[in-house]
């Protein structure tokens, strides 16, 4: 297409498909530019009051506790008002534009999103996707109005498919003999707009109903050798468990979104949003891939419904701080296992294999006996790792204490409660998402409340101290024994901890262990790792670096915003025990009756259908 038939066109889109400034919406207009691999966008602002409008870029996005600093993406700011007439931008800190309204009853925002997620081909634009935080800017003080999308197909492209939960809108605007689709979508809030990722283009869509609702599973990326009926199995198993459990599917639609690859892997991370997930590369359908799912799709309810009161509506430029992740994440891992095995994906023995192996995880690593996993959470900021604090995770302990707890209840009140009250009651708490989230000290006091005891001590010493965690004491009530298993295994130790970045494709450096590998080697937090042994793609680089063997010597390209230096490090070593669980033959009636409630959650006949108020 010619410039000028593209600046006539877009000027017909501009007119046609944008409410009247002053009126309607707060609308986000997005052009996906390919040959650059830029977003255009266009902020209308009706309604204006202010002499100065004040728009501002995240820092951070929901689910994900590190700082991202977006706003360094942000290029060519402009603004005008109803008339086309520019407007003064001011730029007072990196994440903040101030415009001289000067009366004007609207404003126009324009600017660019570098180093979008776009793909091209040689037979012309492929794919695309939006990430809310790292795209669009929000009115200081307007969060809380309601919102619609226009996105716009890439020149050159065919209409794009588009897969979101956001709620569709969508025309269809014919130019001369071009039809171009206009794909329209609207929100309540900036925070619900934000929390909803678009892909576009080409993708693989498998669709099922689960609780009355429409589910989409999309892949994108490599995905023709993704075994699909198998993941859309699981995702349906999952959705079904899981709604069951809580009794309601609080959503308009979900869309599973998996960004696939052909490369064998574990299965990376995901991210949770209100009605969707982003999950990451996947090779094979494992029953790794099939726990991110469970993890991610009960996030739906847990940190996203049952949330702490400061996750919610959000401060995207200060992150909050609360000491209950290890709920939000370990717990939400608790039940996304637990209940793959109550819906029939996996078997008994696979469950309490995983369960050992968790065991394992968390006393193979010495920062249990340092950091608590109420510090783990509060102070994840400052290691911006998303994970935890002090090299512990709050994932793996929080699903252990959720373990603790659900056991520990269950013995004490004879099986009558358990850990699935607590988590409904909290539900119930917080309006199924429509009230304020918790407080800080809620879990501890709901946990009471439905066991009708006083279990604070025990709490505190598993959600808020260093001391071990009465593994055999709540495995007991249960029938079960946890074995130590010798000898160990001596595995390599880089004495580092690290994350992906993936706007460099490097290994950010988290933590490094004083006197291990890594420090010997001269490496600090802070530092990225762009290539090992002259490799220099992103999720390899971590992959060999886990392989490493110990006194193995590798080379780490290194650097922190200055020039790449080779470092060679020296592999160390540590000695690893694997954690068994076995079924106690010499148990009783109430361990095995216990167990076998636990397991199936499936309670004794006289039980209350719902925890006392």
């Amino acid at each position: 297409m010619r410039p000028f038939q593209r600046f006539a066109l877009c000027s017909l889109l501009c007119l046609l498909c944008a409410p009247a400034i002053g009126q309607g919406a707060i609308t986000y207009n997005v052009e996906p530019v390919m040959a650059d691999k830029t977003l255009h966008v266009r902020m209308d602002i009706p309604r204006v009051r202010e002499l100065t409008v004040r728009v501002q870029m995240p820092v951070w996005m929901p689910g994900a506790y590190f700082v991202g600093n977006f706003a360094s993406s942000v290029a060519d700011v402009s603004a005008t008002d109803a008339g086309r007439k520019p407007l003064h931008v001011y730029h007072p800190d990196p994440n903040t534009w101030e415009i001289a309204a000067n009366g004007a009853r609207g404003v126009q925002v324009q600017y660019t999103v570098k180093n979008a997620d776009l793909e091209v081909t040689p037979n012309g634009p492929r794919r695309g996707h939006i990430s809310g935080p790292r795209t669009y800017m929000y009115v200081v003080g307007r969060k809380a109005e309601p919102v619609e999308l226009d996105l716009l197909t890439p020149v050159g492209a065919k209409l794009w498919n588009i897969a979101t939960s956001l709620d569709p809108l969508n025309p269809i605007l014919p130019h001369d003999s071009i039809a171009i689709k206009v794909n329209r979508f609207k929100a309540p809030t900036y925070d619900v707009l934000a929390d909803a990722p678009v892909e576009m283009g080409d993708f693989a869509e498998e669709r099922f109903v689960s609780g009355g609702k429409p589910h989409s599973v999309v892949l994108y990326g490599q995905y023709s050798t993704i075994d699909r009926p198998k993941l859309v199995d699981y995702c349906k198993k999952i959705a079904d468990a899981e709604i069951a459990f809580f009794g309601d599917a609080p959503f308009n639609r979900y869309v599973f979104q998996f960004r696939a690859t052909e490369a064998q892997s574990r299965g990376a991370g995901g991210l949770e949003h209100l009605g969707s997930t982003e999950i990451g590369t996947i090779g094979q359908v494992t029953d790794r891939v099939r726990s991110v799912i469970a993890h991610e799709y009960f996030h739906l309810w847990n940190v996203k419904r049952i949330r702490p009161f400061v996750l919610g509506p959000f401060n995207y430029v200060e992150p909050p701080h609360t000491a209950n992740l290890w709920w939000s994440e370990g717990v939400t891992s608790y039940y996304g296992d637990l209940l793959s095995l109550r819906g029939g994906l996996n078997t008994r023995e696979e469950y309490l294999k995983h369960v050992g192996e968790t065991i394992g995880q968390l006393q193979n690593n010495a920062a249990r006996l340092r950091t608590s996993a109420d510090e783990a959470s509060l102070r994840v900021w400052e290691a911006n790792n998303s994970q935890g604090f002090g090299a512990l995770s709050y994932y793996t302990k929080g699903e252990l204490i959720g373990l603790c707890l659900d056991l520990k209840i269950r013995q004490t009140t004879t099986g009558r409660y358990s850990l699935d009250d607590v988590i409904r009651a909290l539900y119930t708490q917080v309006k199924h998402g429509d009230g304020p989230g918790f407080e800080e000290d809620d879990i501890k006091k709901t946990i009471n409340r439905v066991s009708g005891l006083d279990l604070s001590d025990y709490y505190d010493r598993v959600a808020r101290s260093v001391e071990e965690l009465p593994f055999d004491e709540c495995l007991g009530y249960a029938g079960m024994t946890l074995a130590k298993v010798e000898p160990p295994k001596l595995q390599g130790d880089t004495g580092m901890t690290t994350r992906f970045d993936r706007a460099t494709r490097a290994l950010t450096v988290n933590a490094v262990t004083a006197g291990g590998a890594a420090d010997k080697a001269g490496i600090k937090a802070g530092d990225q790792i762009t290539a090992v042994n002259g490799a220099a793609e992103g999720p390899g680089i971590a992959r060999t670096l886990a392989a490493a063997r110990p006194d193995e010597k590798i080379k780490l390209t290194v650097s922190q915003g200055d020039a790449p230096r080779e470092v060679e490090m020296t592999v160390g070593s540590r000695s690893v025990y694997q954690y068994a669980l076995t079924a106690n033959s010499a148990a009783s009636p109430d361990q095995i009756k216990l167990r076998d409630q636990w397991l199936t959650g499936k309670g004794p006949e006289n039980a209350p259908v719902a925890a006392p108020k």
